[in-house]
């Protein structure tokens, strides 16, 4: 059943990049890479659905990916990730490096770095990104510690998840 899901959604994902959709899911990568005591976090969202949020709490124009990007639209966007996205390692809250964003055809890819991790026996990701603006929004979390490899689907009503490992 989970690899069927982990396959699904790695079949719809590139299709769904090109021009409009009306799926509303992203993808978050964590990995955690013992030998360089760092959780590693990459986050895969369509470009149109974060403009649409930061327009709407900043009421500025963003026009990401262009020419034309809002000067302040990576600040705005951290500060985004930062009020939405939270992880827990063995019951405390990390504070992460926030390393930038960069974007591929309709996609924008954020970069996120949790350093000094000696060890994991809990985490929890929360994602609550785009539920203010989509009610369909879905937010998967590959998880990969190690040999433990886990897939999450987050949604509005159920926006963290915990592993124990």
């Amino acid at each position: 059943m989970k690899i069927s899901k982990i396959i699904l959604l790695i079949l719809i994902l590139p299709t769904l990049a090109f021009g409009l959709h009306e799926y509303y899911i992203s993808l978050t990568k964590v990995d955690y890479v013992a030998e360089k005591e760092s959780v590693q976090i990459i986050m895969r969202f369509f470009i149109d659905d974060v403009e649409k949020v930061l327009e709407n709490r900043t009421e500025l124009p963003m026009e990401l990916a262009t020419n034309s990007e809002h000067e302040n639209a990576n600040r705005y966007l951290e500060s985004y990730v930062r009020s939405k996205f939270k992880v827990d390692i063995n019951g405390l809250d990390q504070n992460y490096t926030y390393l930038g964003k960069e974007y591929e055809h309709d996609i924008i890819y954020i970069y996120l770095e949790i350093k000094n991790v000696k060890e994991i026996n809990t985490i929890q990701v929360q994602n609550a990104m785009l539920f203010e603006e989509f009610e369909a929004q879905q937010n998967f979390i590959k998880l990969t510690l190690g040999e433990i490899q886990k897939t999450l689907i987050l949604v509005k009503a159920n926006d963290k998840e915990m592993l124990k490992l």
